[in-house]
């Protein structure tokens, strides 16, 4: 089995960054909802940096992808949604209720796609519009797209 994830990722003192398949970076878009892609910050902003706290759920899976912000906000979605809700109301957003557990499934060294353990998404980014330098992130179903892989990498 390949590890992908840092061997400081679950410490506050090792932030990291998550990079999508276009080069942009999991951002907390200034500290309020929802989640972002957007192009990386040449000062290593604390929106764009994350850490991994382990669930005590017991066995694979059950991370908590937490921000590095003050008050330490999750990435999470609404579970009180319709049985079948579209895109848009299934955007990653943050804080401190929401609750997402996270399967994290290494493909190499460095990438890995993320999976909720209940609803079975993955996190999932999309492409940015043309001159556009942030784009939506959403839970979609998991078919292993590019969109759906995310590459850990360390802070400058």
């Amino acid at each position: 089995m390949v590890d992908c994830i840092p061997p400081n990722a679950f410490s506050f003192d090792s932030p990291f960054r998550l990079v999508d398949f276009q080069g942009h970076v999991l951002n907390l878009a200034n500290g309020v909802n929802p989640v972002i892609s957007q192009t990386k910050s040449t000062n290593g902003s604390m929106e764009e940096q994350w850490v991994l706290q382990q669930s005590g759920l017991g066995g694979p899976g059950g991370e908590l992808l937490v921000s590095a912000l003050p008050g330490f906000p999750t990435v999470a979605y609404d579970f009180n949604l319709s049985p079948n809700p579209g895109p848009l109301s299934m955007q990653a957003i943050s804080g401190d209720g929401t609750t997402t557990f996270f399967q994290i499934n290494c493909l190499d060294s460095t990438r890995a796609n993320f999976i909720d353990v209940v609803s079975s998404l993955a996190l999932t980014a999309w492409a940015a519009e043309s001159g556009s330098t942030i784009s939506p992130v959403t839970f979609e179903t998991f078919t292993n797209r590019s969109q759906q892989v995310w590459s850990f990498e360390a802070l400058d």
